[in-house]
């Protein structure tokens, strides 16, 4: 079903198309994360809490989606808790990692227990009562906006209402299956 939306503030019509399974034939789950391992990705680690509940889970699928409102948006696995924690407190917050802190990504990618995961590294926490990480790149606490079901990963928008930038410091990244550093300099 097609349905063709026409905004208010000046921008052209277009169309929606509900999320859905394609005609053609797709390709296997393990094609498709080889191609995906020639991209290079941002990890961070997403993190929720609601009355005492206090999860993580490191992600490479994020993105900014919008500056005015801004918002950002993360993916999680269906299988994990954390989706529920974010559904529950209507929040969420992303610490981008830093060189260097590629134990914190192995830990909340599940490679420790999840007693392990936050005496690992030094967190505050924000106004919101969501946790953030010291010394990661970039720390963002959002306010949950919305959120769609796409298959065995949940996306979430959130409205950003704090980040805290640390210039000083290099992201980490994800590329080939392992951490990368980020080179600085001409090409």
């Amino acid at each position: 079903m097609l349905r063709v939306v026409t905004t208010i503030r000046n921008h052209a019509s277009h169309v929606h198309l509900p999320l859905n399974r394609p005609s053609l034939p797709e390709i296997s789950p393990q094609e498709f994360k080889d191609g995906m391992a020639k991209l290079a990705f941002s990890i961070a680690v997403v993190t929720a809490r609601h009355d005492d509940e206090r999860l993580g889970r490191t992600v490479t699928s994020l993105m900014p989606l919008s500056a005015e409102p801004p918002q950002m948006m993360v993916s999680i696995d269906v299988r994990s808790r954390l989706i529920d924690v974010i559904g529950l407190s209507r929040r969420f917050s992303i610490s981008l990692l830093a060189a260097g802190q590629g134990h914190i990504g192995d830990t909340f990618a599940g490679k420790g227990n999840q007693e392990e995961r936050f005496p690992l590294a030094d967190w505050d926490y924000w106004p919101s009562g969501n946790p953030k990480l010291a010394n990661a790149v970039v720390s963002i606490d959002c306010e949950l906006a919305g959120s769609i079901d796409v298959g065995d990963h949940m996306l979430f928008v959130g409205v950003i209402v704090e980040t805290d930038t640390r210039l000083d410091l290099q992201p980490l990244l994800w590329n080939e299956r392992s951490y990368r550093a980020m080179r600085t300099g001409p090409d």
